[in-house]
């Protein structure tokens, strides 16, 4: 099939434009040195770029982004891109964690020593020199902060952000100053510091995604978070007072933990004891009842004889427990006693539990 006409006059016209460079660049190939070509060569191959295992890579061609989204994100390994200036090739270091010094909200940011020691030795705090944080409470603390940070976001952290460092360093404090504000004095010196970590952590996060940095905040630490220098001895003096106590009552829980067994058994015991006793005398009662009924009717049938049995037995007993009996006869005649007394040693038996009869 014949070409067009209009087609057939633009291939003439561009090889008609095209020959003049072609003719020029084999001009140059047959005059120029070897190593002219060489340095061509080399500038043909500098878009090679080697992504190293903990980056990844985006291409910008002619100041755009190339590709959309996950897409332009370009993998470690070898990256073939066209040379500058129509590629450039931006290496992000997503696998590494950076780590930030943050003192702004304490009074070792004055880095001068001299400086840092007329500051902290005075009597008032200089609130245009000192970094500080005022607690719910309306009390004045220090907070010093290591933040350890990563790229999460390859493609906001070369478009969006050209201070890192400075933007999370703005996200932990005003973070901080919020989280502290809302906690009072003696719960973040005392056993709150956990939850004012995870609390700033989480507020941090939040501003971040919201500006879209790209930043991911790994961990927070509190290198170190107290009172002004003024007054930290007498928050020592109320923390070990407070610790003090929690100690006590914890001990005297213990204590009564161990005790409330121990009395209970104790107190079963005796309910024990108390209720085999009641029921001996009890039965010793019953038993006695019946025997003293038994009697009864037999004294009603027969009195004499009930008197006289009882009061052998009286007289039994009294004598039973006397060591020496003297017997005494009755008078003589005339009602006059004439000295003649017998006298008659008992020897007790022995009874059961070893006392002698």
């Amino acid at each position: 099939m014949a070409e067009p006409a209009n087609v057939r006059r633009l291939r003439a016209e561009l090889k008609r434009l095209l020959q003049p460079a072609v003719v020029g660049l084999l001009w140059l190939v047959e005059r120029l040195h070897w190593w002219l070509l060489l340095l061509l060569a080399a500038y043909l191959t500098s878009g090679i770029t080697i992504v190293q295992p903990d980056e990844v890579a985006v291409v910008y061609r002619l100041g755009s982004l190339v590709g959309d989204g996950a897409g332009a994100i370009r993998q470690p390994g070898a990256l073939i891109a066209l040379p500058r200036p129509i590629d450039r090739v931006e290496r992000v270091p997503t696998a590494k964690v950076f780590e930030s010094q943050l003192r702004e909200l304490h009074f070792s940011q004055v880095e001068d020593k001299a400086t840092r020691y007329l500051v902290t030795s005075r009597t008032t705090l200089d609130p245009e020199r000192v970094g500080y944080v005022l607690t719910g409470d309306q009390n004045i603390v220090h907070v010093a902060m290591v933040a350890r940070w990563q790229v999460s976001d390859p493609i906001a952290w070369v478009q969006a952000v050209e201070r890192p460092e400075e933007l999370l360093r703005a996200a932990v404090l005003a973070s901080s100053v919020s989280a502290l504000g809302g906690l009072s004095v003696d719960s973040v010196l005392a056993d709150g510091r956990q939850e004012l970590v995870g609390e700033i952590t989480r507020r941090s996060q939040t501003r971040l995604d919201a500006w879209g940095a790209g930043l991911q905040l790994v961990s927070l630490e509190l290198v170190e978070l107290g009172p002004p220098q003024q007054v930290r001895e007498a928050f020592r003096e109320v923390q070990t007072a407070a610790i003090e106590a929690e100690t006590r009552v914890k001990a005297a829980q213990e204590y009564r933990e161990l005790q409330l067994p121990k009395a209970r058994t104790d107190a079963d015991r005796q309910t024990r004891e108390a209720e085999a006793v009641a029921l001996d005398l009890k039965q010793q009662a019953r038993s006695e009842a019946e025997a003293f009924l038994v009697l009864l009717e037999e004294y009603r049938r027969d009195r004499l004889v009930v008197r006289e049995r009882l009061y052998r037995e009286g007289v039994e007993a009294v004598l039973d427990d006397a060591g020496l009996v003297d017997f005494v006869p009755p008078p003589a005649s005339g009602g006059r006693y004439d000295g003649t007394r017998i006298s008659v040693e008992i020897v007790r038996k022995p009874r059961v539990g070893g006392r002698d009869d």
